[in-house]
């Protein structure tokens, strides 16, 4: 253990002292997030407007348009026709709009989920807070017609009666339980410009930093470093480990001081402290694969630089790093879902934007830790011990 560490020390050592790594590792996202963050709080300082296009026309259609108007201080809901909707969508005059579809209160009535359409335009990047405001309204409705619809059958009243009631005592009934899942779990969050770009861009520039520092097996094979630790009373597996614990050790320092910074100069709540650091550690460990497994493709660091910059960019990009997924042609949303950093964002969306623990995100935590088993065991089957 103790040559791991003091493998790991000496890369450590020699890695503080070039500046240019403190400016990579922490004034970049910072700024970026600075910039970005202040201009998407710029753009969210009043609430969003949302266009609503009611094709059903029901009982049930105006009701939930009415809840959404009434019980959401996140955007503003302006009902009109479809072809308004389309020309102010046209004209970039209003940035989202949301169509309720014909046949949504027979298709709830029946127990079915009505396929809303969502449409915005590609500039829009808070889309996805509104779509949870959307969706949890929509099941909340749901549960209330379908209990109400149960009643009926044993009372022989119409559903609407006991919907009625329901809706009418709600803020008085005892089914707390059950607007605490739907909706209190989203309300206590704050959200603001910083929140919806701070994941992304700690991805992309630890990635980077992790791409730098992985092209340190091929300097040290170029200046005779790795000869001399061949020869040293060191076995393999600790040289290996020891290089490993260097690449994660920096990763998880600069991702850890980019979650403290962020936090106290823009008000970024990550979230759950154990699904934040389980997540983290995951992607981290994914990253480092990645990097290993480019190092040992490449010659030399200026070649593992060029690629692995090129490859982190590419990913980010599909991924949905830099902007909504939704707005990518769906081959490459499909693409997407082959990338970690688009599993990452998933994770990091749930803690941050619906308050979300481990449990919501257990399955991305493992989904990215099988990333990094095979990506790790890729990248040190071809390292080169000579």
């Amino acid at each position: 253990m103790r040559k791991i560490v003091t493998i790991c020390g000496l890369e450590f050592n020699r890695l503080l002292k070039t500046k240019q790594s403190y400016v990579v590792m922490f004034l970049m996202p910072l700024l970026f997030t600075f910039i970005f963050g202040g201009l998407s709080s710029g753009e969210s300082s009043e609430k969003a407007k949302v266009l609503l296009v009611d094709k059903d026309h029901s009982s049930l259609s105006k009701e939930f348009t009415h809840q959404l108007k009434e019980l959401n201080s996140l955007f503003t809901i302006e009902t009109v026709n479809e072809s308004k909707m389309n020309d102010l969508l046209e004209s970039k005059n209003v940035a989202a709009a949301l169509v309720i579809p014909l046949g949504f209160e027979e298709e709830i009535k029946a127990k079915k989920e009505p396929e809303m359409t969502f449409l915005t335009i590609p500039e829009f990047t808070s889309s996805g807070p509104i779509k949870e405001v959307v969706g949890n309204q929509l099941m909340k409705l749901r549960l209330i017609v379908s209990a109400s619809s149960e009643w009926s059958r044993y009372s022989g009243d119409e559903w609407h009666v006991m919907y009625e009631k329901i809706v009418s005592n709600a803020s008085e009934t005892s089914f707390h339980i059950k607007k605490m899942n739907v909706e209190e779990k989203r309300s206590t969050v704050d959200i603001n410009g910083a929140s919806m770009v701070a994941p992304g861009f700690s991805i992309m520039f630890v990635m980077i930093m992790i791409m730098s520092v992985t092209g340190t097996i091929l300097e040290a094979r170029n200046n005779g470093v790795w000869s001399r630790l061949l020869i040293a009373p060191a076995s393999r597996f600790e040289i290996a480990v020891g290089y490993l614990l260097f690449f994660f050790i920096i990763g998880f320092i600069q991702f850890s001081l980019l979650i403290i910074a962020t936090h106290y100069l823009f008000g970024v709540h990550w979230g759950d402290p154990l699904a934040l650091l389980l997540l983290m550690v995951a992607l981290l460990l994914t990253v480092v694969g990645i990097g290993l497994l480019i190092a040992t493709l490449v010659k030399t660091v200026e070649q593992q630089a060029a690629i692995g910059n090129v490859v982190v960019v590419a990913t980010c990009m599909i991924s949905g790093v830099y902007w909504p997924l939704e707005i990518e042609p769906e081959f490459m949303q499909k693409i997407a879902q082959f990338l970690p950093q688009t599993w990452a964002m998933s994770g990091f969306t749930e803690l941050l934007t619906n308050g979300g623990g481990v449990v919501d995100i257990i399955d991305t935590i493992g989904l990215l830790f099988g990333f990094a088993v095979l990506l790790l065991v890729i990248g040190i089957s071809r390292v080169k011990f000579e």
